[in-house]
């Protein structure tokens, strides 16, 4: 009969092999503030395991005031009972009931073995962060960027959580570390004694690999993932995650690349200070040109972009302290001083800095991460500041320095522009939507697909949500709103498919690519009749950065005008007057000819704008003197005809679909934009003619008289009717409608318009004067008649 394994027995055999246990169960360390009888665990240490001495085998949370030895140990990390952990403890000491206990350290190669298949074991069980805690965590933090694959999401990671993975690579893709962040369904960090937790699968893995994000150079290199996350959002910069501050000293930087240390803002002489300055002592030993990047004392990176955006991260890595940069070692010398010669460097450094830059439509353009972005002009200005003293002879020999003031800055950045300028680089941008997970892509059918992001999409604007080839709309608030604004109309579907096609219009940047473009009009009488929630529906599609909002009446001023540069939407709650929308200007806008604006101290820019305009009244302005073709033909009005009952109403529906159901909006916008391109028009619903028809006759009593009293006929023989007795019964019949006699045309002008519009007709002069011939009158066209059959007198 065999001895069974007691209790006792397994604690100790847990004892013994506490370091082991500790590294399985809570990962890495915290190697600065570990010592060689202890290990530490978290940012502060707070979590302490004794490895060797009287103590070892103890573990105490001074944080939850909690401990104990090993076994108690298992029963907390993986929230087991104690016959439960007894079992997880027998199976990881390899003992059996039949077996005798053996306490052994296991060989160098075991361990590395098992690290490798404890890694690896975690990269099987990971999957995309999309929908995810760790998605609702980096969205919490501010990071609203699609990550790469190195970010993944492991549920039941931990003690029921689920964890956020960042995956360490080297320079083939190997992933050598990964480090989980422990986090709740809700995305917060979970309440474990660790919640970051590093494992590696080789030793020295931070001298051979790091959470590598893509992009432009120089190369930054941050601590955290998160930090390093909101780095790579505001700047498109290639940015690492070292996964701690020791590893940055290490980072695996190529030769000859120049680096950003984006270090937190530590409290001078702290711990920290003097971790990240000897970091980055160790990387300029090693040869490298490192500028280093500091937020406020007491914040850190990720606190800048949610406090500030993304802006507020851009500002310090451009000030950031640059040691012996590339450019700075080129600035120190110049051959003549010229402003051109300048102008050159600065490209060249810019360049060096960000890839590819172009000048278009009045401002220089990167390309960040998704999108093409505008650089801020305080920017440009620093780049040129660097310049500022650099050494040249003068023609004689002379050494001397460049001086440099506000003229000549703004004129080296004015010959930066010709150096850089391609008029048409986002004209010739192909057709398709840029939204947050990829750019989708539009056959001739209509057929949409979706291609990872790149600068040759000359996107200047990401769209929020997400798209994939199966999506489907199924958003319970678009529905409603769809239903609730048109329920009961007898062209609701035609309405609601037109809706999306104006929403896939903006998406797409197509406005003016459509065989007739239109300015469409969202038009209700009454209040509460979803007109201004179809508005936010529209702008909440877009990023901020995307919409303008520019009346009509403004479009005549070059210093409003300008606004709509480079947007997809221009959305207002205002229609402006009949002339601002009679004008040429109006109309240029509408169908993308080229316009031309500026800023404030700012030159002339010419650009076509690309807009889908909207605009929302509740009623339609009159034209006086009639509503010309061309005003015509670029206008639709959409007519909201229902009241929502109170009890249908759902506060800021418009809002809440674009930012809670931003999938299932861009989906339905998708699906617009696939007919439009297939059919190159909008679909008109029928009340939308006959509302367009209205507003022209009642701007025009001409047209409208023509279009109630008036039939044309083939001229046969001595038929005609003299233009003064038509004229005559025309101003009786204008007058009882209603029209203002002061307003209506003299009889020159009558004839004028008689013969635009009335196809067929032909004046002709006799010797008893002008007459018309094929203008027939209807039985009811007098004066008489008329006003007895409308108003019963």
């Amino acid at each position: 009969m065999t001895d069974r394994i007691s209790l006792t027995d397994i604690a100790a055999a847990l004892n013994e092999r506490m370091e082991d246990l500790a590294l399985h169960l809570l990962g890495e360390p915290n190697r600065t503030l570990s010592t060689r009888e202890q290990l530490r665990y978290g940012n502060k240490g707070s979590v302490a395991v004794d490895i060797t001495g009287d103590k070892a085998g103890k573990w105490y949370d001074h944080e939850s005031g909690i401990g104990g030895d090993g076994l108690e140990l298992i029963c907390y990390t993986m929230n087991l009972r104690n016959g439960a952990a007894c079992d997880w403890a027998r199976n990881w000491l390899g003992l059996s009931e039949n077996n005798p206990i053996k306490i052994a350290t296991p060989s160098s190669k075991q361990q590395q073995d098992d690290k490798v298949e404890k890694v690896a074991d975690i990269l099987k069980s990971c999957g995309p962060i999309e929908g995810t805690p760790a998605e609702r965590y980096l969205k919490r933090r501010g990071i609203t960027v699609e990550p790469p694959p190195c970010i993944q999401f492991r549920p039941y990671a931990y003690a029921g959580y689920g964890a956020l993975v960042a995956q360490a690579m080297d320079a083939d893709g190997h992933v050598l570390a990964i480090q989980q962040i422990y986090l709740t369904d809700a995305g917060e960090k979970a309440p474990v004694p660790v919640v970051k937790r590093t494992n590696k699968a080789t030793e020295k893995w931070a001298e051979k690999s790091a959470v590598r994000f893509p992009g432009t150079q120089p190369l930054i290199l941050a601590e955290g993932v998160e930090t390093a996350l909101s780095l790579w959002q505001a700047t498109g910069q290639e940015t690492w995650a070292c996964l701690g501050i020791a590893n940055i000293g290490s980072a695996p930087v190529p030769d000859g690349v120049s680096v950003i240390v984006a270090r937190d803002g530590d409290l001078p002489g702290s711990k920290a200070d003097g971790q990240i300055g000897r970091a980055i002592a160790k990387l300029r030993k090693r040869g490298f040109s490192v500028a280093v990047a500091k937020p406020p004392e007491g914040k850190d990176f990720n606190d800048l972009l949610q406090s500030g955006g993304e802006e507020a991260v851009r500002a310090p890595v451009m000030q950031a302290d640059p040691g012996h940069s590339v450019s700075q070692e080129r600035a120190r010398t110049v051959f003549i001083g010229s402003d051109v010669e300048i102008a050159g460097r600065v490209r060249e450094d810019l360049i060096d800095k960000h890839g590819k830059i172009v000048h278009a439509e009045g401002h220089f353009w990167r390309y960040a991460t998704t999108h093409w972005e505008a650089i801020p002009d305080h920017e440009l200005r620093l780049a040129t500041h660097i310049y500022d003293g650099a050494r040249y002879n003068t023609p004689k020999g002379d050494p001397t320095r460049v001086k440099l003031g506000k003229g000549r800055v703004d004129s080296i950045l004015n010959e930066l522009s010709a150096l850089l300028m391609e008029e048409n680089f986002f004209a010739d941008a192909p057709v398709g939507i840029n939204c947050r997970n990829g750019f989708i892509t539009f056959l001739p059918d209509g057929a949409a697909h979706i291609v990872p992001h790149e600068r040759d999409h000359r996107c200047r604007h990401t769209l929020p949500g997400r798209w994939q080839a199966d999506s489907k709309v199924s958003s319970h608030l678009l529905e409603r709103l769809l239903h609730g604004v048109f329920h009961g109309d007898d062209d609701a579907d035609q309405k609601t498919s037109l809706l999306a096609e104006m929403c896939g219009s903006a998406a797409l940047g197509y406005a003016t690519k459509l065989i007739q473009p239109r300015a469409i009009i969202l038009k209700g009488e009454r209040a509460e009749n979803g007109k201004s929630q179809i508005l936010d529906l529209a702008r909440g599609l877009l990023p901020a950065s995307a919409i303008s909002s520019v009346t009509a009446a403004r479009m005549g001023d070059e210093r409003h005008v300008i606004g709509l540069a480079g947007k997809l939407l221009n959305a207002s709650d205002e229609l402006s007057s009949s002339s601002a929308i009679a004008s040429e200007t109006f109309k240029a806008i509408i169908t993308g000819e080229p316009v031309d604006g500026r800023d404030v101290y700012k030159s002339r820019v010419e650009f076509r704008p690309v807009a889908q305009h909207i605009f929302a009244t509740n009623t339609l302005p009159p034209f006086q003197g009639g509503m010309d073709r061309g005003v015509q033909r670029r206008l639709l009005v959409i007519t909201f005809n229902r009241v929502i009952p109170i009890e249908e109403r759902v506060e800021a529906i418009g809002r809440r679909i674009a930012s809670e159901e931003a999938d299932h909006l861009l989906a339905w916008a998708v699906q617009g934009a696939s007919r439009l391109i297939r059919q190159r028009n909008f679909t008109i619903p029928s009340s939308s003619k006959i509302a367009l028809t209205d507003w022209i006759l009642g701007a025009d009593p001409v047209l409208a008289w023509l279009d109630e009293c008036v039939e044309v006929k083939l001229s046969i023989g001595n038929t005609a009717i003299t233009s003064r007795s038509a004229y005559e019964q025309f101003h009786a019949w204008a007058v009882a409608e209603g029209f203002n006699r002061d307003k209506l045309p003299a009889i020159n002008g009558f004839v004028q318009r008689v013969l635009a519009n009335a196809q067929g007709v032909e004046s002709k002069r006799t010797k008893t004067g002008r007459v018309f011939l094929g203008l027939s009158l209807k039985p009811l066209a007098s004066a008489n008649s008329y006003a007895q059959s409308r108003y019963g007198r």
